[in-house]
């Protein structure tokens, strides 16, 4: 099979595992669980509704589990890309945040606060995502290797290779074993320690263009996010949030082509932070109507930002890789003519 029936392939199969989980949560979960209100923003820790947020947490595990299985032939971004988008039929039945900003309308800050927390613990939920990803590809991978994705065609600079553990801990042990390598080569010499710093300085240099690729997305993604976000509607908030994390992403990863996807999906995390912190400063308290004077860009749920936000950042980066390999395989195409 030549590496365009391939793409073909893989993009048929992500594309119908997207569709399939957002009919699932939009038409089937929504009216079984039943604890969407018509008139509150799905907000979880300003409500204190724990329960409901173990709820969700558990519909993008079961989610990841799915998606894994019927994407087994397409790289690992393309489950979590499909668990994302169908996760996004909750921020679909979501009211806006007006509501909640009449609740907190003397503590503005004390709510965007509270988001924030609430940011941090759906990154924790999405990571786990990750990981259940490549714990469901290892077992398909043990019991039917044919049917596995065979692994990335690198640019320049990366190393192939497939399913070798979650983005997370992968990114933070090659950063933690760069500092310990330059160490260790700052008070030894010899040959062996020269090995070593060359590894060091690799992890090192893997360590940076990875958190440059976040930089550049969180850069690039709030200035779209500034120009598009012109309304508190629910459709507009998310075409904006999935819109500029889709641009952001695309066009961070083509300048810093890093293989951890975690670079992607966490750039609308930290951009909701920092939205949040801004709605912080800016807030304006005690005075009638206080609601109207926060601005647009901190109008966007957390689960938004997970969803439509993550779920954009996602499918730049899957976009971007596909676009690395075709540039690799062509050029080598043309190189053995």
């Amino acid at each position: 099979m030549d590496h365009h029936h391939h793409h073909f392939l893989e993009k048929l199969q992500v594309q119908l595992a997207a569709v399939a989980a957002l009919v699932v949560v939009y038409l089937a979960l929504g009216p079984v669980l039943g604890w969407w209100d018509p008139q509150w923003p799905t907000i979880f820790v300003p409500s204190a509704s724990f329960a409901q947020l173990a709820g969700f947490a558990g519909i993008i595990w079961v989610l990841a589990v799915a998606c894994s299985l019927v994407t087994v032939s397409s790289r690992p971004e393309g489950a979590l890309l499909a668990a994302l988008l169908g996760a996004a039929g909750v921020s679909l039945h979501s009211a806006p945040m007006r509501a909640a900003l009449w609740r907190y309308e003397e503590g503005q800050g004390v709510l965007f606060a509270l988001l924030i927390g609430e940011v941090v613990l759906l990154a924790v939920v999405l990571s786990a995502a990750e990981l259940v990803v490549y714990i469901v590809r290892s077992g398909v991978a043990h019991c039917r290797p044919g049917w596995m994705w065979p692994g990335r065609v690198p640019p320049a600079g990366w190393r192939a290779g497939g399913d070798v553990g979650s983005d997370v801990p992968r990114l933070a042990i090659a950063g933690f074993r760069a500092i310990l390598v330059q160490a260790w080569s700052a008070l030894k010499t010899g040959g062996d320690s020269e090995s070593a710093s060359r590894r060091g300085r690799a992890n090192g240099r893997m360590l940076v263009e990875s958190l440059s690729c976040l930089g550049l997305a969180v850069l690039i993604a709030s200035v779209a996010l500034m120009l598009l976000m012109k309304s508190a509607d629910r459709g507009q908030v998310l075409f904006a949030l999935f819109a500029s994390f889709l641009l952001g992403v695309v066009v961070a990863h083509q300048k810093f082509p890093t293989p951890f996807g975690v670079a992607a999906w966490a750039s609308p995390m930290a951009t909701a932070v920092l939205f949040y912190l801004l709605a912080i400063v800016t807030a304006v308290d005690y005075e009638v109507n206080a609601w109207m004077h926060v601005h647009f860009y901190a109008r966007a749920l957390p689960v938004d930002w997970l969803t439509a936000g993550g779920g954009g950042a996602v499918l730049g980066f899957w976009i971007s890789e596909r676009i690395h390999e075709f540039r690799h395989l062509e050029s080598h195409k043309s190189a053995e003519e």
